[in-house]
């Protein structure tokens, strides 16, 4: 399974680059598997009719997936159950809403799962991280363990994913007007946010007593480490220019 979503997620990523580099006029189709191919190595459709997907947690048996309006969605056997794990309300807003998702490392006993969510609070917006407990793909329990992250209408980050050293990262976003923030320890605006698995500060963070891991970011959407745990991000641009970024403990170092 793993295989098989690595090939569909590079073949997704290289139509979406079509797609932006083409006339709205002419989407492109659905890939369709080729008639002979090696084995293990093709295109598989797991589920359709998603609404608004952002982001995907896979655990042994089954995937999880976000969508941006609210919901908690669950592909086991290559199906999407009819009933979400769990519905939440997110504030409506273009670059808001329930976004990442990450599993616990140590998930298949402790079903702990976490999330990203923008709200609105007294007319302002704000994400927070939820810890979720989740039982026979139905929420159990849930709370807040990380709170009062700045958001924006539109550059809220929300990535979320768990390191080779099993501490939470978090991408958090810009606020639109307010560029000098992610260049500010006072602000949690344009961070990689490092954390434990309960929402303390680990002691060992680059800042004391703070759960900044690098600043000075615009709109995180991705991160992974390599086999040296090296620390690599994806982050969008303003309207082009999107960055692969090499962290460093308090820092970043511009790639690409």
């Amino acid at each position: 399974m793993d295989k098989k979503l690595r090939i569909a997620g590079i073949v997704a990523a290289l139509a979406f680059s079509i797609f932006v580099l083409t006339s709205p006029s002419t989407p492109f189709p659905i890939p369709e598997p080729p008639s002979s191919v090696h084995e293990n190595i093709f295109v598989e459709t797991l589920a359709k009719n998603l609404d608004k997907p952002r982001s995907i947690a896979i655990s042994d048996d089954r995937i999880f997936v976000t969508e941006k309006n609210g919901q908690i969605r669950v592909i086991q056997n290559n199906t999407l159950l009819s009933e979400p794990l769990a519905t939440f309300r997110p504030a409506d807003v273009f670059g808001g809403g329930l976004l990442g998702i990450a599993l616990h490392p140590d998930f298949s006993n402790n079903h702990l799962m976490y999330v990203f969510f923008t709200y609105e609070e007294n007319g302002k917006l704000w994400n927070k991280v939820l810890q979720i407990i989740e039982s026979k793909n139905k929420l159990k329990d849930a709370k807040t363990i990380f709170d009062k992250i700045p958001g924006s209408v539109f550059t809220n980050g929300g990535f979320l994913k768990f390191g080779p050293d099993k501490k939470l990262y978090v991408g958090t976003g810009t606020i639109s007007d307010s560029s000098h923030l992610p260049q500010s320890l006072d602000s949690l605006s344009g961070k990689i946010l490092r954390l434990n698995d309960d929402g303390t500060i680990p002691d060992d963070n680059p800042f004391p007593n703070s759960p900044v891991y690098s600043l000075g970011h615009r709109d995180p959407q991705g991160m992974t480490w390599d086999n040296k745990d090296q620390m690599y991000l994806a982050e969008l641009g303003p309207e082009k220019n999107d960055e692969i970024n090499l962290i460093k403990p308090g820092k970043k170092l511009w790639l690409a």
